[in-house]
C-alpha cells in the first residue's frame, strides 16, 4: 500500500466508479489504519445492470491534511455491443486486490517476483516464525490496552498477507485469544481455538455482554480472564465470575471510572452462594474497583493476590478479612492498594486472638494512610525474608499514629537474622515543581515525595527489602509531615549494618534532625550524594565535630563521634553553592525566607578539616561533575583527605561569587527580595573560633 502510507488512522478511502450512462454504480469503501495494518474492511455494494467492462484505470493520490477523505475515481469503457452484457467479478477482484497490495494493478507475473524479490531483502520480511509468533500474540493481547477505543479486531492481521495468514493459522497459540469485537470474529477465533484453554481478554461493552457470558459458561476450558468494563456493563458477568471455570489460573477484573464520578455507590450482595470445589488451578487474582465477594473460599491455592481500590461500601470487617488471608496458605505476593477493611482501629487489634501467618509471604505491598499501614502489619506474620513495599498517600493523620507506625515497623525482624543484614540504604526526594513561582508566591501545584530503599546484601535478587515512598497528594507546603514520616520509618529500621547511604535530591531534614539518623549508623563507610546537597548533613557532621572538640578541651564529657568509620565520599551533579536553611523555635521547618549563605562545599571542607585533626581522615573525597566549584575550596580539600577526584571542568574563582549572595537556592524562591533574611553560618562560627 505504498500510496496509503501517509494516511492517517481510520482515514476513509473511497473508490468510486461511475458510467455517464446509468448503468451501474460500483462504490468500494475501504478503511485503513496505519498505525494497525491489521484493520482492514472491505465493502462494496452493486447496484444496476451488468455490464461487461473492458477497461479500467486507477489513478491515485496522497490526501490532503486538509481534507477528512480522500476519492479516488476509477472510470470504464465498456463496450456496448456485447450482447449479453456480462459482468466479470473476478477481474474486479483481483485488479482490487493487486491495487490494494501493491499500490498499483498487477500486470504480469514479473511484477510479482521482482515485489518477493524486494522482500527478501527487507529485514522486517526475513523475520523468524517464532518471532512473528510472539508479536502476534503480543497484538492478540494489546486488544484490551485502549479502553476507549475497543472497535477494531486483531484478527485482521492474519488478512495482511499470504505469509502472515500461513503463519497464523499454524499459530494455535494465536487463536485461543477470543476476539469479542464482533460476532463473527468470535465464531472464528472460538472455532479455531477448537479444545485448548482460551485466553479470554477483551473490554466489556454492550454489544458483547451476551457473548463474554455464554463463553464464560460454557467454554471447555478457560485459562485465563482480563476484562475491563465500566461499572453498568459487569453486573451482569458477577455471577458467573464468582464461579468460574474450574481450569482457570489467573483472573483480573479492572472496573473503569470515569474521573470525576465520585465514589462507588456500592454493589448488591450476591443473590447467589460462593461455595463449591476448590479453584486448584487459580494463582493469580486481581481485583480494581470490584466487589470483596470475588475472594472466596474456593480460592485457596492463589500465590499472587492484588486487591486494588476497595470501595468503601465493599470494604470487609477486620476479623472477616483476615479470616480470608489466613487461608491463603501458599500466598507469595500480596498487594492492598486502597483496599483495608474497615473498622479497623487498636482496640480492633487487640481483640485479635492472635496475629495471622503467612509463611510464604515473598513480597507485601501497601498503600494508604499510616494507621491503615500500620495496624496491617501489626496483624500479620511474615518471615524476615519477605519484601516490604509501601506508599504513604497521606499524612493528615500523622500527628496522631505517628507512634504506630514505628511500633508496627520494629516489631518484624527486617534483616536482622544472620546473613541478611541490610547494608545499603538509598533515600530519594522529588519535586513536581518549583516551590514558588515569581520568587514568593507558594505555588499549588507543589508537590514531593520522598522514598527510602533499604538493600540487603544480595540485593541483585529481588530488589529492595524495604521499599517506603512518603507521597502525600494533597499540597502541603510545609515539610514537616515527611520529616515526621521519614522519622519514625527510621528509628524503627535496623541500620546498625549499614555500609552505605545514598543521598538523592534530599535536602529537606535538618541539622536537628540529622544527629539523631547519624547515630543509628555507626558502620557507615560511604557517603553517596547526588543532586540538591544536603546542608543539614553537613552541619550536623561539622556541629557534632566541633562539640568533641571542645569536649576534649575541656576535660568534660564528650559528645560520641558520628560515622567514626566513614571512608569514601561522593558528589555527583551536586549545586556545590547551595545554601541551608536557618531553624528558629516556633517557627516553620525549612523557613525558605530564613536563609544561610554558607555554600555546601564550603560547609564540607570544614568539616573534613576539624575531623581530621582527630584522626578521622577521610581516604577519598571525589566531586564529578558538580557546579560552582571554587578553586580555594577545593585547594583546601587537598589538605584534608588522602586522595581527591575533582572535575575541573566547572572550578570558577573566588571574584566571581557575588559577595552579597553568595549562595544559590533551589526552591525557586527569590532571595533578593525584601521578605528573606541572610545569614552566614560557617564565617560566623569561624570568626568565634578564632576569637577562642
Amino acid at each position: 500500500m505504498r500510496h496509503l502510507d501517509s494516511v492517517n488512522d481510520n482515514f476513509p478511502i473511497v473508490i468510486v466508479g461511475t458510467l455517464s450512462f446509468p448503468a451501474i454504480i460500483l462504490s468500494l469503501q475501504i478503511r485503513i489504519s496505519c498505525n494497525r495494518v491489521n484493520r482492514l474492511m472491505v465493502a462494496s455494494t452493486i447496484a444496476g445492470r451488468f455490464i461487461r467492462p473492458t477497461t479500467m484505470y486507477f489513478a491515485t493520490f496522497r490526501p490532503s491534511s486538509v481534507f477528512n477523505g480522500a476519492v479516488l475515481f476509477c472510470f470504464a469503457h465498456y463496450d456496448l455491443s456485447s450482447n449479453p452484457p456480462i459482468w466479470q467479478l473476478s477481474r474486479i477482484k483481483t485488479a482490487a486486490t493487486a491495487f490494494l497490495r501493491h499500490g498499483y494493478l498487477l500486470t504480469s507475473h514479473h511484477h510479482i517476483n521482482e515485489l518477493r524479490r524486494h522482500n527478501q531483502t527487507t529485514l522486517a520480511c526475513m523475520l523468524p516464525e517464532q518471532v512473528m509468533h510472539k508479536i502476534f500474540i503480543a497484538c492478540a493481547q494489546s486488544a484490551i490496552e485502549d479502553f476507549e477505543n475497543n472497535d477494531w479486531s486483531w484478527v485482521n492481521v492474519s488478512y495482511v498477507c499470504s505469509t502472515w495468514r500461513r503463519v497464523i493459522l499454524e499459530c494455535q497459540d494465536f487463536w485461543r485469544y477470543v476476539d469479542f469485537s464482533d460476532p463473527r470474529w468470535h465464531a472464528v477465533t472460538l472455532g479455531r481455538a477448537k479444545m485448548s484453554s482460551l485466553h479470554i481478554i477483551t473490554t466489556v461493552t454492550e454489544n458483547n455482554i451476551r457473548l463474554l457470558h455464554r463463553s464464560l459458561q460454557l467454554a471447555h476450558r478457560i485459562q485465563d480472564i482480563h476484562l475491563k468494563s465500566s461499572i453498568e456493563n459487569i453486573y451482569p458477568l458477577l455471577d458467573i465470575l464468582a464461579h468460574p471455570n474450574p481450569a482457570l489460573e489467573s483472573l483480573i477484573i479492572d472496573i473503569h471510572l470515569p474521573k470525576g464520578n465520585g465514589p462507588v455507590s456500592g454493589f448488591d450482595p450476591p443473590s447467589f452462594p460462593t461455595t463449591g470445589p476448590l479453584l486448584k488451578n487459580l494463582k493469580y487474582l486481581e481485583l480494581h474497583h470490584t466487589p470483596f465477594y470475588l475472594l472466596t473460599s474456593r480460592c485457596t491455592s492463589l500465590t499472587h493476590f492484588h486487591l486494588h481500590d476497595l470501595p468503601h461500601s465493599e470494604r470487609p470487617t477486620l476479623r472477616y478479612f483476615l479470616f480470608m488471608l489466613e487461608q491463603l496458605k501458599n500466598l507469595r505476593f500480596l498487594t492492598l492498594d486502597r483496599a483495608f477493611p474497615i473498622n479497623i482501629d487498636v482496640d480492633d487489634v487487640k481483640a485479635l486472638e492472635r496475629p495471622i501467618r503467612l509463611p510464604r509471604l515473598e513480597t507485601i505491598s501497601l498503600v494508604g494512610s499510616v494507621p491503615e499501614i500500620a495496624n496491617i502489619l501489626e496483624c500479620i506474620i511474615i518471615p524476615s525474608s519477605t519484601h516490604l513495599v509501601c506508599k504513604i498517600h497521606t499524612l493528615s493523620d500523622i500527628k496522631d499514629n505517628v507512634w504506630k507506625l514505628t511500633e508496627s515497623l520494629s516489631s518484624h525482624s527486617w534483616g536482622e537474622d544472620v546473613g541478611s543484614q541490610l547494608e545499603t540504604l538509598v533515600i530519594s526526594g522529588s519535586e513536581s515543581c518549583p516551590r514558588y513561582k515569581d520568587g514568593v508566591v507558594p505555588n499549588p501545584d507543589f508537590h514531593q515525595s520522598l522514598r527510602i530503599r533499604a538493600f540487603r546484601a544480595e540485593f541483585g535478587r529481588g530488589g529492595a527489602a524495604i521499599d517506603i515512598t512518603i507521597c502525600p497528594e494533597k499540597y502541603d507546603s510545609s515539610d514537616h509531615g515527611i520529616i515526621t514520616a521519614a522519622s519514625a520509618i527510621w528509628r524503627a529500621l535496623p541500620l546498625t549494618h549499614i555500609h552505605t547511604l545514598a543521598l538523592q535530591d534530599f535536602d529537606i531534614v535538618t541539622q536537628k534532625t540529622w544527629s539523631p539518623f547519624l547515630r543509628t549508623l555507626p558502620s557507615l563507610r560511604v557517603l553517596d550524594i547526588t543532586g540538591r546537597a544536603p546542608s543539614g548533613l553537613v552541619w550536623a557532621l561539622l556541629l557534632n565535630a566541633r562539640f568533641y572538640g571542645q569536649g576534649l578541651k575541656r576535660d568534660s564529657e564528650v559528645q560520641r563521634l558520628l560515622v567514626p568509620r566513614l571512608n569514601d565520599l561522593y558528589l555527583h551533579n551536586v549545586d556545590c553553592s547551595s545554601g541551608g536553611y536557618m531553624v528558629a523555635a516556633g517557627a516553620a521547618v525549612n523557613s525558605h525566607f530564613d536563609l544561610d549563605d554558607s555554600r555546601f562545599l564550603d560547609v564540607l571542607v570544614a568539616c573534613l578539616n576539624i575531623r581530621r585533626k582527630f584522626g578521622l581522615c577521610l581516604r577519598s573525597l571525589s566531586i564529578a561533575r558538580c557546579d560552582y566549584v571554587l578553586r580555594s575550596t577545593v585547594i583546601a580539600a587537598r589538605k584534608t583527605v588522602s586522595y581527591l577526584i575533582c572535575d575541573c571542568r566547572n572550578v570558577e574563582k573566588d571574584e566571581d561569587v557575588n559577595s552579597f549572595f553568595p549562595a544559590r537556592y533551589s526552591s525557586g524562591c527569590d532571595v533578593t527580595n525584601s521578605k528573606s533574611r541572610h545569614y552566614h553560618r560557617l564565617r560566623t562560627l569561624l570568626q568565634l573560633d578564632s576569637e577562642s
